[in-house]
């Protein structure tokens, strides 16, 4: 049963001091910077405009990030737990992999990833930096796994579809596919897919 005693829980630590109020403005810069790029794009959004939508003053953002492609890099930078996802299971890795994708990267509209796909749409610099974030953190990474001599142009072909599911389901809105059923969505796309990590014998 729990009272209204005043006391912290256990383990809670103080909201206070400079360094906590100096992530929290982290945060909120970073957020606000996602909201921003995603609505705007790499080449229309600014700093100051960032600043405001934030509710901190320009040099705050100077201060922690030091220039608006820096802002970019971090906001948009994610993670691809593909070592993590990967199975002996051919079928069940290729579920782990678009699941993922599409569940935690691509389906809101402030992720790193859906707003560095936006992004990536108008602005050379935000392009290369996608290609990046897919080669070393997705093609690199599945290619270790996979036992072929074309194991880098399947990688390479596993991503690019991956992330056309996703741009195609959460970005452009493609009819039907945008519609579908995310369990749906695996079990036609899971079969297809699957063939390139499981070279014919």
């Amino acid at each position: 049963m729990s009272g209204t005693t005043g006391a912290e829980e256990p383990g809670a630590q103080p909201d206070t001091g400079p360094e906590r109020k100096g992530q929290r403005t982290r945060r909120r810069i970073l957020e606000a910077a996602r909201r921003c790029f995603g609505q705007l794009g790499y080449e229309r959004a600014t700093i100051r405009g960032i600043a405001a939508a934030a509710g901190v003053d320009k040099s705050s953002v100077i201060q922690y990030f030091e220039s608006k492609q820096r802002l970019f890099r971090e906001a948009v930078h994610f993670e691809i737990p593909i070592d993590e996802l990967t199975t002996t299971d051919p079928a069940q890795t290729v579920e782990n992999y678009l699941r993922t994708m599409l569940e935690r990267w691509a389906s809101e509209s402030d992720t790193p990833m859906s707003v560095l796909l936006r992004a990536s749409m108008t602005s050379d610099d935000a392009a290369a930096l996608l290609r990046r974030h897919v080669a070393v953190n997705a093609n690199d990474r599945i290619m270790s796994h996979l036992d072929s001599p074309d194991a880098r142009l399947r990688a390479g072909l596993f991503s690019a579809i991956m992330v056309g599911i996703a741009s195609g389901r959460y970005l452009l809105r493609i009819p039907d596919l945008a519609d579908a059923d995310l369990e749906e969505v695996l079990r036609v796309s899971v079969p297809v897919v699957q063939a390139l990590i499981k070279p014919e014998d």
